[in-house]
This record gives structure tokens, C-alpha cells and sequence, in this order.
């Protein structure tokens, strides 16, 4: 399932990659007459060539992306033969950048970071000004930024472009400021960050005035807009709803999707603060006149949902399923913004009498939060592996602007003590090599926490919140209202046991007992004397991974977990009678290999015992010091 945020609509990233930072009109070359110039036959220099070709993968980027690839790999190899790092660096990405527009994105990683590469050589070299750096470094870091925009890879989004906001600031570059707070806040959005996100769109809104751009000083306008309406602050929402309505009104065809998200945020001011279904029915016609095959998905289901609570407030159940249907199947797989709709249509199954049909959208509601939960923890771990690679090659930039006018007395004493040092120097690096491991492998532990601390709070407070207005909205003792009672219950089990409080209060036996109590095939038995013990909360993760995985995929009838707490050590032993497998190097599988990692980076051991048809039994055992 692609992930989506619910009831947010994120900027659509049409304008390619070049739009932040690329200060020069490149689109009236003259390419016939280059290409003329080169099947002349004229001699020419590599210097005239590698301009010609800057030029002509320049001229052909918005029209030809075959070709512009062809003269920027030509750029490339001749600027490599002559060590022109800046056109070397040029060349790459527009490499990139039409590998990004073919939606080849591990390609254009690709080119982007070798021009990254590129441009740290040039940071040791006197023959480039620092601004040609800076430049060379903001428009990569943008571009990579929309990479992962596009792979929705979040956190490393807003990493890359909070590394090109400095530069921008530092040459008062207001277009790209505010372009990039703009996608900033937008991401924040999307994570369920409101505070951030507010923050950003008024830091967008300011570059935007100074850079006087009537669409850029719109966007922020349309994002502070939908942002305080989907919160139901629609006072608040009414004056940069209408600043942005004044824009795409007037350039309704250019801007279709924009004006139908403003519009659409209009009706459902008249809906929800006016009260008036006449003046929102007209908005919701206007919006649905608008919708082409041209449109977003996310836009198309948003102005579905809208009518869907017309058409409920109107009482009519029946049309009202058929635009919550409409809604669910706008991009034609389910996302987490779908869980919304079907939580309307679980009360207006209940309306029409349909109880089977409004419990399936009970289930669909806790599947969904499920789904969300564990995508999001997976997602997490992965892009903090990315983002440690990624700071470590920004502080080698760094560093070799630093080193710069050091350079020369560095290398002097470097040949001086270089025969002396060889044996320290490899002995410092086998150091370091465990203990960067030990480092990431921490880092990991420490950001699951903090994720599974973020999910639960976000289950909680944002659909907690939306359950329990719809539930306030439903006769007391109605099916809808039992319905709604029973999402909420599962909503709240989804978010406490992701990391339940009463592990910091009442310890991991409390914690785990509580866990297992909420599987109907899973048992849980205690002996030992009950303490609290050092790593509590990572413990407890690794318990909650074996436990899932058990459930999910073991086919097993009963799981069996047991916690053994000494005066010196804590034992747990996880077992099932599923089909078991065959454990070898091949077969132990991924997941369990993480597991296993995990618990030797705190100093325990694990053993895994199983064979086709037999079960499962996965032994840990951890050892506490004196003063743990």
C-alpha cells in the first residue's frame, strides 16, 4: 500500500528539479546553429567544445532529454580529460535531471552524488570561488531533495533541503527560499507536524513578498489555507483561502488542481462554520466541473470526500456512499488517506442498515492504522541509515572548507610523521570501524524508540481525535455509536502497545503480559524476581518483533512467551508450534538477522532452535553488571 497522509495534500513537485537555484534562461539557445557549428567540420578547441556542449544539453533539457543526455555525457568525459570540475559537476546533473524526469530516480541518485563528489574536489582547489561552489552544492541539494520528495522518503527530503536554505539565505535568492520552505512545510504537514509546517509556510510567505512572484506568494497562501481548514480553524483559513482563491482563479487552467483544493477548502468552510449546504452544493459543482484525467488523485478524492458529507449532512445515505466509493477508489489502490472515508461510511453503512458491511469498515479502519504503524517504523530505520551516510559526506564538505588554507602546512607534516603514524593509523581504524558499527546499529535502537513514541502519539491524537468528534456527532447507543466505540478501542490498543507506559511505570513483565493478553493465541508466564533492568524499552521492542512476526507468519496455534528475571540476568524464551524451518545462514532470514543484532548490541545473546514442522524456539539471554 502506497503511503499517503490522511486529509493532506501534498505539492505536486511538476516543476523539474532545475526550477531551484538555476539563475540563467536557458531556453533560447540557439541549438541548430551549435549542432551546425559541430558537422561543420570546424577545428576546434576542447574549450569550444565543452561549451558548445554545455550549451546544447542546456537547449535540448526541456525539449529533447535523449539529447541534452547526450551532449552532457559529452560535457562529462571532456571535462574529466582536462579536470574542469565545474562543467564536470554541470554535466552530471543535468545527467541526473533527465534520469529524474524518465522517473529513473535510482539512476539519478546516482548522478546527483557523483556530482556531489565532484563538487568536493572543487572545495580543495584555489581555482574555484566559493560561489560556484555554493551554487553547485544548493542546486543538488535541491534536486535531491524532489528525489526523495518523489520516493516519499520524507525525512531525507527535508534533510537536503534544509542544506541548501543556508546558501540560499546567504545570496538572498528569495524565488528558491521560497520555493523550498514552501516544500518543506508541505512535507512537515504530511508527518503530521503542524507546528513545523505553520512555521515554514510563514518563512515561505516572507521570501515570497520580497521576491514579489504572485504564484510563490499564492502557494504559501493555499497551504496555510487547507492546513488551518482541515483543522477546523476556519476563520483563520478565510483570509489566505481568499489571497490564494484571487491567484488561481485567474489562472484556473494553468493551476486546475490548485484551484480545485481552494475551492473545494471553500465549500467546506460554508459546511462546516456557516452551516449553509446551498452555497457549499454550488462549490462542490464548480469543483467537480473542474475534474479532468489530468487530475491528482489526492484532489480528486478530497472533492469526493467533500460531497460525501453534503450529501451526509443532507441525510441522503445512499449518494453519500456513492462519492465515499468514488473517493476510495480515486487512485485505484488504498492509502492511508482512505481510512477517513471509511470511517464516514461505517456510519452511513450503519444508516442503511448494513451492519456486516459497517463492520467490514471497522476492520479496514484497524488494518489501515496497522499498516500506517509498522510502514512508517520500517520507513524510519531506513531513511536514518541513508541520513547517517549523508551527514557523514556533508561533514567531509565541510571539513575541506575548513582545511583549505591548511592545506599545504597539513601535507608538510603529514609527509614528516607519515612513517611513524602508519601503525597507529591502522590501529585507530580497526578501533573505529567497531565503533562506528556499534555507533549506526544504536542509532538505529534509538530512533525505533523515538518512532514508535511519534506513531503512537500521532494514532492517538489525530484520528483519536477525528473517532471521537464523529462519535459526539451519533445518537448515544446507536450501532453507529458502538461501531465508532469499537474503532476507538482499536485504535487506542494499536497505539499503546507500540510502547505501552506502563513499561516506565510497572516494569517489562507488566508491559509484555499486557501485549500478549491482546493475541487470543498467545500465552505469557513470569518467574523470577520482579526489577526493572537497563535497555527496558528496546527489550521490549525485540519481544513485540517476535511476537508480530510469530503471529503473522508462523501458521502456529498457540505462542508461547516466557520472562525468567535472576538477580544477575534476564532470560525470555519465545516459542510456537507453527511449521517451522530450516535455520542456516540462507534461511534465518533478514528479519530475524536484525533482531539477533540488536540484541547483541546490548550485550545478550540469542539462539533460534526450529526444523520443518516442529515449531519455533528463540532463546534470549542478557546478562546485567553490578550496577546496571
Amino acid at each position: 500500500m502506497k503511503h499517503k497522509i490522511f486529509n493532506i495534500v501534498l505539492l505536486c513537485f511538476a516543476i523539474p528539479a532545475l526550477v531551484l537555484a538555476d539563475y540563467t534562461d536557458h531556453r533560447n539557445r540557439k541549438v541548430d546553429s551549435l549542432e551546425t557549428v559541430l558537422s561543420s567540420g570546424q577545428a576546434l578547441s576542447d574549450d569550444d567544445l565543452v561549451r558548445i556542449y554545455k550549451d546544447l544539453m542546456w537547449g535540448y533539457l526541456q525539449t529533447d532529454g535523449k539529447k541534452s543526455a547526450h551532449y552532457a555525457s559529452k560535457a562529462r568525459d571532456l571535462s574529466r580529460k582536462h579536470d574542469y570540475l565545474n562543467s564536470e559537476a554541470d554535466a552530471l546533473r543535468i545527467m541526473g535531471l533527465v534520469a529524474y524526469g524518465g522517473n529513473d530516480y535510482e539512476k539519478a541518485l546516482g548522478y546527483f552524488n557523483e556530482a556531489l563528489q565532484v563538487t568536493e574536489r572543487m572545495c580543495g582547489s584555489d581555482r574555484y570561488e566559493q560561489s560556484d561552489i555554493d551554487d553547485n552544492l544548493s542546486t543538488l541539494y535541491g534536486s535531491l531533495g524532489n528525489l526523495y520528495n518523489m520516493q516519499d522518503k520524507l525525512h531525507l527530503a527535508i534533510h537536503y533541503y534544509q542544506l541548501a536554505l543556508p546558501i540560499f539565505e546567504k545570496y538572498g535568492w528569495y524565488e528558491s527560499l521560497a520555493t523550498l520552505y514552501h516544500n518543506v512545510a508541505e512535507l512537515y504537514y504530511c508527518m503530521g507536524n503542524g507546528k513545523e509546517a505553520e512555521k515554514n509556510y510563514y518563512l515561505s510567505l516572507d521570501a515570497a513578498l520580497r521576491s514579489k512572484d504572485s504564484l510563490l506568494i499564492a502557494l504559501p497562501n493555499k497551504g496555510l489555507g487547507l492546513m488551518y481548514s482541515n483543522g477546523g480553524e476556519y476563520d483563520k483559513a478565510e483570509e489566505y483561502l481568499n489571497t490564494a482563491y484571487e491567484y488561481y482563479s485567474a489562472h484556473k487552467d494553468l493551476e486546475n488542481d490548485a484551484y480545485i483544493e481552494v475551492v473545494n477548502a471553500l465549500g467546506r468552510r460554508q459546511l462546516h462554520k456557516t452551516h449553509d449546504v446551498a452555497a457549499a452544493e454550488k462549490y462542490a459543482a464548480e469543483v467537480l466541473s473542474r475534474i479532468t484525467e489530468d487530475t491528482g488523485a489526492e484532489t480528486v478524492a478530497a472533492v469526493y470526500n467533500f460531497c460525501c458529507e453534503i450529501e451526509m449532512d443532507k441525510k441522503n445515505w445512499a449518494k453519500a456512499l456513492e462519492y465515499a466509493a468514488k473517493a476510495v477508489d480515486a487512485d485505484g489502490e488504498e492509502t492511508y488517506d482512505d481510512i477517513g472515508t471509511y470511517v464516514w461510511m461505517t456510519q452511513i453503512y450503519t444508516e442503511l442498515g448494513e451492519k456486516e458491511k459497517a463492520k467490514e469498515q471497522v476492520v479496514k479502519i484497524y488494518n489501515g492504522m496497522e499498516q500506517f504503524a509498522t510502514m512508517h517504523y520500517q520507513s524510519g530505520i531506513s531513511e536514518m541509515e541513508v541520513a547517517y551516510e549523508t551527514d557523514k559526506k556533508q561533514s567531509a564538505i565541510d571539513q575541506l572548507k575548513r582545511d583549505r588554507k591548511l592545506m599545504l602546512i597539513v601535507f608538510v607534516l603529514v609527509v614528516i610523521v607519515l612513517l611513524t603514524l602508519v601503525i597507529v593509523f591502522v590501529l585507530l581504524w580497526r578501533v573505529m570501524k567497531q565503533k562506528r558499527k556499534h555507533d549506526v546499529i544504536q542509532a538505529q535502537l534509538s530512533g525505533e524508540i523515538d518512532e514508535r513514541i511519534r506513531i503512537s502519539r500521532d494514532l492517538h491524537d489525530r484520528l483519536g481525535g477525528l473517532l471521537t468528534a464523529i462519535k459526539l456527532l451519533q445518537e448515544k447507543d446507536s450501532p453507529a455509536s458502538g461501531l465508532t466505540d469499537e474503532a476507538i478501542k482499536e485504535m487506542r490498543n494499536v497505539a499503546h502497545h507500540l510502547l505501552p507506559n506502563s513499561l516506565k511505570r510497572s516494569g517489562l513483565r507488566v508491559a509484555l503480559r499486557d501485549y500478549c493478553a491482546t493475541f487470543r493465541n498467545v500465552s505469557f508466564s513470569f518467574s523470577g524476581e520482579e526489577r526493572h533492568i537497563k535497555n527496558e524499552e528496546i527489550v521490549y521492542c525485540i519481544v513485540y518483533e517476535l511476537v508480530n512476526n510469530a503471529v503473522k507468519s508462523s501458521g502456529a496455534q498457540h505462542i508461547a512467551v516466557q520472562l525468567l528475571a535472576g538477580d544477575d540476568y534476564t532470560a525470555i524464551n519465545v516459542s510456537d508450534n507453527g511449521r517451522g524451518f530450516v535455520v542456516d545462514s540462507n534461511t534465518e532470514g533478514t528479519g530475524l538477522a536484525n533482531i539477533k543484532e540488536r540484541v547483541v548490541s546490548i550485550g545478550g545473546e540469542m539462539t533460534i532452535s526450529s526444523a520443518p514442522g516442529k515449531g519455533t524456539e528463540i532463546n534470549i539471554e542478557l546478562k546485567h553488571k553490578d550496577n546496571d
